[in-house]
């Protein structure tokens, strides 16, 4: 129960810090009318991760289903950990001597409006991590509404994140369009090490994890 509770707890906090839902959200603070881009953006985000996670405490059987698969599931979670370690090294010795360029997909969000950066925020999550949250939320063995709720406390937590603009940029005052600048430059100049930091600790997680557990 203890190792399931961690896992959850764990991959929502990587949900929140993740670079292809985080640096989207920055980039669009620094757009014009960058906090109500940000705004439908978040209620996208939002309303993605709230269906899947609460759905799945409502519709799903508890956890004993899953519980004579276990041994299989730790040696997946042990090879795709170690793979995904491998891949991020791949990357990192590929990339460090490039320059640093911002992504054209991530250019185009300076053309976005409200709708489609709704739109966006229902497309970004990174699903594949939210089944893993979705798996581990079954093995809790909770029911009804603890299952529910446990499930709307992680929407929370992985949806700060992307809710920290707006909150900076409504203190900032008459600071706000220098702090947006701020924020596109340097995100842009380390994006490429905030992904190799985010894949680094889920690898990370699924060697440790998975390799408990063989």
């Amino acid at each position: 129960m203890t190792g399931h509770a961690l896992t959850f707890a764990l991959v929502g906090l990587v949900v929140m810090v993740w670079p292809w839902s985080l640096v989207p959200a920055f980039l669009l603070a620094a757009t014009e009318r960058g906090p109500v881009k940000l705004a439908a953006y978040a209620c996208g985000y939002v309303v993605a991760l709230a269906i899947v996670m609460v759905l799945a405490a409502t519709l799903l059987p508890p956890g004993p289903r899953a519980k004579s698969t276990g041994h299989r599931v730790a040696w997946i979670e042990l090879v795709v950990g170690i793979l995904l370690a491998l891949f991020v090294l791949f990357l990192w010795i590929r990339q460090r001597r490039k320059e640093p360029v911002t992504p054209k997909w991530l250019s185009g969000l300076d053309r976005l409006g409200p709708v489609t950066a709704f739109a966006l925020g229902l497309w970004v999550p990174n699903y594949m991590l939210v089944t893993v949250a979705v798996a581990e939320l079954t093995l809790l063995g909770l029911h009804g509404p603890e299952a529910v709720g446990v499930a709307v406390l992680w929407v929370v937590v992985a949806t700060l994140g992307i809710a920290t603009p707006l909150l900076v940029l409504a203190r900032s005052g008459a600071k706000a369009a220098a702090v947006q600048r701020s924020w596109r430059e340097w995100l842009v100049k380390h994006s490429s090490v905030i992904i190799y930091l985010v894949l680094g600790l889920v690898s990370v997680v699924l060697i440790v994890k998975g390799g408990m557990s063989v």
